[in-house]
């Protein structure tokens, strides 16, 4: 009982069974044939558009007639693109094709490039501009940072260098006047002109602590807004033209400062006070001697921080929203990754220069070349085989039952863009009738004249069939290219 119920459901499953592997069966059938056409288009229309989204991005005018223009090219390159690649053959590179396979690849690769060229725009600006604007803009506020912090570094050395000689010279005057001894151990204590050259070192030091303290005072306040800035920066939202000029602005002004008369009139003023020159110095309407190898150090100390003092470079900012921008960033990052270059991608996250070029950046070429090869890819897997252009292998071997090359060769002449097929009346057979016949057929030849007297015949034609004088013949144009994929394939199949 159970048996006789449980059969009609084993039945039934199996039908069942059957339908669904049917099913799978025309669906997978279906993919094989159909899968890789719908892919090309899918894929073309997003090169496309991405494309078009770059061309675009070149433009700010917003005019129907430059978007028809620009629709208008990408799709003449992105047609270029698949068409090329879609009629190109290897077989092609080892025929009498070079030329023309050649020509396809250089079409393919040029539109390759342009495509990619403006893809970057739209993957760029999706998965690495605004981390790369982040990283560019802050490491070039950074850089200015340090250097700012650098030359207040100097400018506290110098500070505290001319505090300790105005000290130093103020002490040396007391003791000038006190005890003598501080220029010429043979002197005696005297309030004289020595003891004035102290006080007056003394009161020039001074002076210019005070300009110095000042300077201090300004690099102090660029530092902590250049903090600020670095703080609050934020390439989502703030304008980063705007950001470039306001920093050029306070470069342009540090550099001032840097120029100014303290900064350039010091250095000489020092140095009327150190070595050699304290030999031979005015005080008090005398010419005296006051060697100091304490003041001469430390004014060389002053100069070599002055002279460490670096004027700043103007910045250019990565602005994500400036195409023109894009562009250049991204033949930058084209060239950078040619192979056989030493160019060294880090994450962004460990950018040392404003201009590396990130993981981030690859991606987004990654991207953009990964949907043409997927075209190149699915096109190439979509195409018939190379003699599928022109016959099929069923009619291949037809011809090579013909023997084809054997039975033309003595009536085939090689042109510049044909073959000439020249067959003498009196030597028409059923073979020669039945090649011709299939030539028509396979729309490879056009009769170009008919009865043409021996003596019409071109020398070079006459020579080779000298032994048809008396004849007349049948005169044809043979496409070439047909011609010899013709030959390949029946040399390939033997």
């Amino acid at each position: 009982m159970n048996e006789n119920n449980s059969s009609p459901l084993i039945e039934a499953f199996g039908e069942l069974s059957k339908i669904v592997l049917m099913l799978f069966s025309s669906i997978r059938k279906f993919f094989e044939r159909h899968i890789s056409y719908q892919a090309v288009i899918l894929l073309s229309i997003i090169s496309f558009s991405t494309s078009y989204y770059g061309f675009l991005s070149l433009v700010s005018d917003g005019m129907l007639l430059t978007k028809i223009l620009f629709f208008a090219v990408v799709a003449v390159i992105q047609i270029a693109l698949v068409y090329s690649i879609s009629q190109l053959y290897v077989r092609e590179f080892f025929s009498r094709h070079i030329f023309r396979a050649s020509l396809l690849l250089s079409t393919y690769i040029l539109s390759l490039f342009i495509s990619v060229l403006f893809s970057f725009n739209f993957y760029y600006k999706i998965f690495s501009a605004s981390q790369f604007s982040q990283r560019n803009v802050t490491l070039q506020l950074e850089g200015i940072k340090e250097k700012l912090e650098d030359a207040q570094s100097s400018f506290d050395s110098i500070y505290i260098s001319l505090k300790s000689l105005s000290d130093y010279s103020m002490k040396r005057s007391i003791e000038e006047s006190r005890m003598g001894g501080t220029c010429d151990e043979t002197k005696i204590p005297t309030p004289g002109p020595r003891s004035a050259l102290r006080q007056y070192e003394s009161q020039l030091f001074a002076s210019h602590l005070i300009s110095v303290g000042e300077l201090q005072a300004k690099m102090g306040v660029e530092i902590q807004k250049v903090k600020v800035l670095l703080k609050n920066f934020n390439p989502k939202k703030d304008d980063i033209e705007a950001l470039e000029e306001q920093v050029n602005k306070k470069i342009g002004m540090i550099n001032r400062i840097f120029r100014e008369g303290e900064i350039t009139l010091l250095p000489k003023v020092l140095l009327a006070h150190s070595g050699t020159k304290r030999m031979r110095m005015e005080s008090l309407g005398r010419s005296i001697s006051c060697p100091d190898s304490r003041i001469s150090q430390k004014i060389s100390t002053i100069i070599e921080n002055l002279n460490s003092l670096q004027f700043l470079k103007k910045v250019s900012f990565f602005d994500a929203n400036d195409q023109q921008q894009l562009i250049e960033r991204t033949i930058n990052v084209l060239l950078a990754i040619i192979p056989f270059t030493d160019t060294t991608v880090v994450p962004i996250d460990q950018m040392s220069s404003p201009n590396d070029v990130t993981q981030s950046d690859v991606k987004a070429i990654g991207l953009g070349f990964l949907v043409d090869f997927f075209i190149f890819f699915f096109t190439i897997l979509s195409k018939d085989p190379y003699r599928a252009r022109f016959f099929t292998e069923e009619t291949i071997r037809e011809y090579q039952k013909l023997s084809l090359r054997r039975t033309l060769k003595p009536f085939l002449f090689e042109g510049h863009f044909y073959y000439h097929l020249i067959i003498p009346n009196k030597k028409r057979n059923i073979k020669l009738d039945e090649i011709v016949t299939k030539f028509q057929v396979d729309k490879m030849l056009t009769l170009t004249g008919s009865n043409v007297d021996y003596r019409e015949l071109l020398l070079m034609h006459q020579i080779k069939l000298r032994n048809f004088e008396t004849s007349t013949f049948q005169v044809y144009k043979v496409k070439k290219r047909k011609y010899e994929t013709l030959v390949v394939e029946i040399d390939r199949l033997s």
